[in-house]
Order: structure tokens, then C-alpha cells, then sequence
């Protein structure tokens, strides 16, 4: 009876704890992968066609986290759009006029947010919090989720926007000592 006790006590103790550790084995899931397209009706609606992009989701206006993601995205000089998406019932009246380096949009039910595939977090309480990184052609460079460092989704797009590397234009002229060889 003793060690039955003992157990009891000690799920209840423990299995709390154990729901909310985290473990840097668990990767987490996300929606699109490098090297998917973007979906083409949310890039023309939000502007980003055929611009190098950032497309990050959060949860909510106003949140402690999101607050920090938005002032980051803000402050970064990044040579790219930057679109912070959230859901119709995260929107916070005069948060999007705080943060003029960022465009804010409603993903009106979540309907971008489902077909990309992001999940929630924290046992489904959460809106996941993912970041996108598109080159001209709408095709994801890098994707990057993490719900409880938001200002890493800033470093880790602006690492992604410097490694793309843009395709010559046509009817590009090297300069005439170039070509003294032909």
C-alpha cells in the first residue's frame, strides 16, 4: 500500500513536469519546407510577389513575445518585405501603426496558416510562430520555428536574405577589358 501511495505521489508530482520540460531532441514541426512555393494567392494579397521576402506568423498583437518579434522585424534593416501575419482574432487596434517597418495582415480563419500546414504550439494553446524567407520567385530559402525566441526568427532571416544570390539580368555587358581576349 506504501509504494502504491508512493507512486501516486510521484505522477502526480511528475507527470506535470514532464508535459511542459522541453527537449532539444524534439524537433519541431513545420508547414513549408526550402525549396517549396510559397502559396501564390497569399504572396499577391500580401505584396510579396516577386520580392524577396520575409513572411513570419505569430500569435496575437500585443502578446509580450509577439511585441518583441514585431520591435526586431522593426528595428532590422533587412533588404527584404517584411510581413508580419496574424489571425482576425489577433489583431489589436493601433499595434500594426507602432512597427512602420513591418506590413501587417489578417489571415482571415487561418486560412493560410492551415494550407502552409503550420502547427499550434504548446499542446495546441499557442498559434505556432514561424518564419519564411522568400526569394523573388516565391520559392522558401529558409523557414525557421521557434515560439519562445523571437528575436532569433530576425538573425536567422537576415542570415537567409544574405545568401540569396540574384541571377544576373539580361543583356548584362561585362566591361570592355573583360573581353580584350576575343
Amino acid at each position: 500500500m506504501a509504494f502504491q501511495k508512493l507512486v501516486l505521489a510521484l505522477m502526480v508530482l511528475v507527470a506535470p513536469a514532464a508535459a511542459f520540460s522541453t527537449s532539444r531532441w524534439v524537433t519541431p514541426s513545420m508547414g513549408l519546407a526550402v525549396g517549396d512555393k510559397f502559396p501564390t494567392k497569399a504572396a499577391k494579397a500580401w505584396g510579396v510577389s516577386g520580392k524577396k521576402a520575409v513572411v513570419y506568423f505569430y500569435g496575437a498583437d500585443g502578446a509580450p513575445s509577439c511585441t518583441k518579434q514585431a520591435k526586431a522585424f522593426d528595428a532590422a534593416s533587412l533588404d527584404a518585405t517584411v510581413v508580419g501575419v496574424r489571425s482576425d482574432e489577433g489583431v489589436k487596434e493601433g499595434f500594426s501603426d507602432e512597427y512602420g517597418g513591418v506590413k501587417f495582415v489578417v489571415d482571415e480563419g487561418n486560412e493560410v496558416r492551415e494550407e502552409v500546414g503550420i502547427a499550434k504550439d504548446l499542446f495546441g494553446f499557442l498559434p505556432g510562430r514561424e518564419t519564411y524567407v522568400l526569394d523573388k520567385s516565391g520559392t522558401v530559402v529558409e523557414v525557421f520555428n521557434d515560439q519562445f525566441a523571437p528575436e532569433k526568427h530576425v538573425a536567422v532571416a537576415e542570415a537567409a536574405l544574405e545568401s540569396i544570390v540574384e541571377p544576373m539580368k539580361a543583356g548584362f555587358k561585362l566591361p570592355d577589358f573583360f573581353n580584350k581576349g576575343e
